[in-house]
């Protein structure tokens, strides 16, 4: 499956804005330092949501821990075309994500601006995305919930992005460390 055109190029507006944010003219790591400062602005760069949401949405930026993968895959792969009945709303998706305390207050004030239901689900959505590599073109179906070996599925999703970078005939990184 592949994931969503719509959450594969705003994912990309997204990395961009992290890498952006991550050091000073000076080259020194500023990452935490500018979320901070985001984060205290939130009443300012909410209206941002509708015409640049990839600004506002890494003030989430490790912000959720994912319980249930095969439902952040759900989300990835379907396009939210006029946000309907068909997709997932804040409060269902809440139910499957461990939230940082820290995020409490931003959640509640993003939910209370138009459009934040909605914002919420995609800022999860490129959370899951960074923090599980699933922001390339292709990834496995997660088939169930049941992980041994790694209760987030990042592992299935390396394996299967290493796969298809095989595929296009690029070497993996471990053949290329060996």
């Amino acid at each position: 499956m592949s994931i969503a055109p719509y959450f594969a190029d705003l994912y990309a507006s997204y990395e961009a804005e992290l890498d952006d944010l991550s050091s000073d003219s000076e080259g020194r790591s500023a990452l935490k330092k500018r979320l901070d400062e985001k984060r205290r602005e939130i009443a300012h760069i909410l209206p941002m949501i509708e015409f640049a949401p990839e600004m506002v949405a890494v003030i989430f930026h490790n912000a959720f821990s994912f319980n249930s993968p095969k439902v952040m895959q759900h989300i990835i792969f379907s396009e939210p075309e006029g946000y309907g009945d068909d997709f997932i709303s804040w409060d269902e998706l809440s139910s499957h994500l461990s939230i940082a305390n820290w995020a409490e207050k931003l959640i509640n004030a993003t939910l209370e601006a138009e459009g934040g239901d909605f914002f919420m689900v995609m800022a999860a959505a490129l959370e899951f995305m960074r923090s599980n590599g699933t922001h390339t073109a292709h990834a496995e179906v997660i088939e169930n919930d049941d992980f041994d070996d790694d209760e987030d599925g990042a592992l299935q999703l390396n394996e299967s992005g290493s796969d298809w970078l095989s595929e296009q005939g690029f070497e993996s990184v471990e053949t290329e460390n060996n």
